[in-house]
């Protein structure tokens, strides 16, 4: 009986868990995402800015990789 116990406690603690760390990271995604939807507000990027963050991510991925520059 006492084993019975035991496993029902331990799987609603899992239970609990769980569901904290599920809170967690929805409550995180929509601050995340008013966070975004804030700054995309405030500061209106033309066409040109996103082309050079574009060729930046580029340039940065192919250092880090090393398919540019170090071979």
């Amino acid at each position: 009986m006492a084993r019975l116990l035991f496993l029902i406690c331990l799987g609603l603690a899992i239970l609990a868990l769980a569901a904290a760390a599920i809170t967690a990271v929805i409550r995180a995604a929509r601050v995340g995402r008013d966070t975004v939807h804030d700054l995309t507000r405030e500061t209106k990027e033309d066409g040109m800015e996103k082309v050079s963050y574009a060729a930046l991510m580029l340039l940065m991925l192919g250092v880090t990789s090393g398919l540019l520059g170090g071979l």
